[in-house]
């Protein structure tokens, strides 16, 4: 296709392509050319390009892929719409209601062809154990569940079908992970595969960072995930009940608490030994005030006092409820 372009030495290249996206002046529908010298980008007719040789040009079109719902939903129930899917290394993991199940191969297939970083797609089922496992199975791509994940240049291990992660808390640990100050030690209770260990590590400097589980499973992987990233030094990886294992670790300057169905049954238990606690729950949104005041209550019975520094809603659960974070001061 032919278009209006401007000749640029490769050297200021990248420079100028960025300068045409901000002034909304650059085709993105085109594929920018380049010979040994110059490098030709594709901008909008009329475009007014200050001390710039416009020139004319044929250009390769970019394809534009479709999305999964553009290759599924017109051979869907009528209205019926598919929700998003989260994406843990190259597995997607998507919830069907009911009406759309029989469809489900039709619709791993149709994420795959868009997606192509994607080998194996999962079916959500909920959670089905007090390890907060998923029942998940796989309806489309490699018959797999196992798949290494990437996030804020850490490497994390997981088996979806066998251990707890969720991809949406990545922001709330690199938020955390900013709150550890150099040489703090920090208790993460409900480790899982480390996550937030491991990210708090890589971004922080932590003298010691205890991730506790008591899935084995998850400390197998957890243990895989502090090898494979070289935090040994810094990361103890614990087996067992945090009930049992938290008294023995002493004080900490920070206590994660992500067990968000049952993290008030350990608050006393954090309150006792922890200076900042990062607390999460799924509650009633009519009741999350009604919470501080009880956790309050629960820190003065261990003869402390509770601030709350901030909270934040980190997701929605239900029509009613939502996934709270909330950073607590223990003094």
């Amino acid at each position: 296709m032919e278009s209006l372009c401007i000749a640029v030495p490769r050297e200021k290249a990248e420079k100028v392509r960025q300068e045409m996206m901000e002034k909304k002046l650059l085709r993105t529908d085109l594929k920018i050319r380049h010979d040994r010298q110059y490098v030709y980008i594709p901008v909008v007719e009329g475009a007014d390009i200050k001390d710039a040789a416009l020139k004319k040009m044929d250009f390769e079109e970019v394809k534009k892929e479709k999305n999964f719902r553009e290759l599924i939903e017109p051979n869907l129930p009528g209205g019926v719409k598919i929700s998003s899917f989260d994406v843990i290394g190259d597995i997607a993991i998507v919830r069907l209601p009911e009406e759309l199940i029989e469809h489900k191969e039709k619709i791993g297939n149709a994420i795959l062809s868009a997606h192509k970083s994607i080998k194996v797609v999962c079916m959500d089922n909920g959670v089905v154990d007090d390890y907060r496992v998923r029942d998940v199975k796989v309806i489309a791509g490699e018959e797999r569940t196992e798949t290494l994940h990437k996030e804020h240049g850490v490497k994390i291990k997981v088996d979806i079908a066998k251990v707890y992660y969720s991809p949406r808390l990545a922001t709330e640990r690199y938020r955390i992970a900013r709150y550890v100050k150099e040489g703090d030690v920090v208790i993460d209770m409900f480790a899982g595969v480390a996550p937030f260990s491991l990210i708090i590590a890589k971004l922080s400097r932590p003298s010691r960072v205890y991730a506790i589980d008591i899935n084995p499973v998850a400390v197998k992987y957890a243990s895989l995930n502090v090898k494979e990233n070289k935090f040994g030094n810094i990361i103890e990886v614990i087996e067992g009940d945090a009930r049992d294992v938290v008294p023995s670790l002493g004080k900490a300057d920070h206590i994660i608490m992500n067990l968000p169905h049952s993290s008030h049954e350990f608050f006393s238990l954090a309150a006792r030994h922890g200076k900042i606690i990062h607390y999460y729950e799924i509650i009633e949104k009519n009741r999350i005030e009604e919470r501080f005041k009880w956790l309050r209550k629960e820190a003065s019975n261990q003869g402390k006092k509770m601030d709350v520094m901030h909270w934040r809603i980190v997701g929605s659960y239900s029509p009613s409820k939502v996934k709270i974070g909330a950073d607590l001061l223990i003094h």
